[in-house]
């Protein structure tokens, strides 16, 4: 990455991001800070593969949900991609996010000077990060999804980190008894799991991806890459943002609201348009968003279990 020198390197979840000039933002979530003469702005996943200009000061906003794993991460990427020689970086956190502990971290991992400052409800920590430092191991776990036993990495404050959800087993086993696509588009895709198993059973060639958590995609393109399967993301809560493809599965988030979950339906829909969508929600949601298939004009179809449900729809063929 060529460019002019950097005044400030900052890595930030969507509420701390801004784009000033002369600064450059690592973003760890969607939406990517609006943009601004002189500022530059890369996605995590990006940052993480690539060299970036080097900065003499850097910022790293601690998200609270992320679990202090991340600290070793982000002490990687400020090393080996952010931080020029003799570089100040701060760590930004809430005092309820434990900074003596962070502190403690920090020092293990060789930073040097730790310095502590308030800043009202923040809690500041400078120093110097080490010289050098090894890409940590994310914790893994393997799971059986069709005929192939799969590991993912899954660490870092994702969704079910510590096996396959029940919702996206019970998609991925509807979607294996489909017919084979040569791509497949994964809304939400979160450590890869789905499309992952869907490529390595043989259902699908390729696949296309979005979510809107960085940290997520960087997770889903190294456990393809442990496959060598055909992965491509894309950090963007819009499922519009990927081509069309002749089948697109989505695990329904829960816990978002009306306008997000309204505009991720109406994406869905546009898909389906031109292709099969395969949908699962919780069975206590299953009425609200069958309604919403059905009202678009699509044709839908149900596979129960247990807790959930896949809805799968289609346009109506022409008479």
């Amino acid at each position: 990455m060529t460019g002019p020198p950097l005044s400030l390197w900052r890595v930030a979840p969507p509420e701390a991001s801004r784009a000033e000039s002369g600064t450059g933002t690592v973003a760890l979530a969607a939406p990517m800070p609006a943009a601004s003469a002189g500022a530059f702005s890369v996605w995590f996943h990006e940052a993480m593969r690539r060299g970036c200009r080097r900065s003499q000061d850097v910022e790293v906003w601690l998200p609270a949900y992320r679990g202090k794993s991340l600290v070793r991460l982000l002490t990687w990427l400020v090393t080996e991609r952010l931080a020029g020689p003799g570089a100040a970086v701060t760590w930004r956190l809430d005092k309820r996010q434990g900074p003596d502990s962070v502190a403690r971290m920090l020092t293990a991992l060789g930073w040097a000077g730790i310095t502590r400052k308030r800043d009202g409800r923040v809690i500041e920590l400078t120093g110097q990060p080490p010289a050098t430092v090894s890409m940590p191991d994310p914790e893994c776990f393997t799971e059986r999804i069709g005929g192939q036993d799969l590991t993912f990495s899954a660490d870092y404050g994702v969704f079910s980190p510590r096996r396959v959800d029940d919702g996206t087993a019970l998609l991925a086993a509807v979607a294996l008894s489909q017919p084979a696509v040569d791509t497949v588009a994964d809304i939400g895709i979160g450590y890869g799991a789905l499309a992952i198993a869907l490529m390595v059973n043989e259902t699908a060639r390729s696949a296309v991806a979005t979510d809107v958590d960085s940290v997520a995609l960087w997770l889903a393109e190294a456990n393809a890459r442990r496959y060598a399967v055909d992965l491509k993301v894309t950090c963007t809560p819009n499922p519009l943002d990927v081509p069309p493809t002749p089948l697109t599965v989505c695990n329904m988030p829960t816990h978002i609201d009306a306008s997000s979950s309204g505009a991720l339906m109406a994406g869905l829909v546009q898909r389906t348009r031109r292709g099969r969508l395969l949908l699962v929600v919780h069975r206590a949601l299953e009425g609200r968003y069958t309604r919403h298939l059905a009202n678009a004009g699509l044709v839908v179809d149900r596979h129960p279990g247990p807790a959930h449900v896949v809805l799968a729809a289609r346009a109506r063929r022409s008479p």
